[in-house]
């Protein structure tokens, strides 16, 4: 019987406008992927960027480490004064959200 899930490469687009970053990862943000993300994190941080929205519609699966990347990082924003936001995902990736209870504990902005 064949594996019906197959890994999807992950990469991460980053665009910056101003001063803001959108980050755009692509694939899976579990375990092994989240260091990836999270340097372009610090890298819009020490760029001096105001505000980093990091986009889930191109994310395939998320996990808890993904989730606890993106948690950390909203609570530095809100300790440290910048704004830190995030695109919604599939329906796959926002059930993650809705059954942790933290989909309001999120700024999610229109894709």
């Amino acid at each position: 019987m064949p594996d019906e899930y197959e890994l999807k490469p992950f990469h991460c687009e980053e665009d910056t406008r101003g001063g803001e970053v959108r980050l755009r990862p692509h694939g899976d943000l579990d375990m092994s992927t989240a260091p990836v993300l999270e340097e372009h994190i610090q890298r819009a941080r020490a760029s001096g960027a105001r505000t980093v929205v990091v986009d889930l519609s191109t994310l395939e699966f998320m996990d808890s480490t993904g989730l606890t990347l993106i948690t950390r990082y909203d609570s530095e924003a809100r300790r440290d004064g910048f704004d830190f936001a995030l695109i919604p995902g599939n329906q796959r990736i926002q059930r993650l959200f809705d059954l942790t209870g933290l989909a309001g504990y999120f700024t999610f902005l229109p894709g």
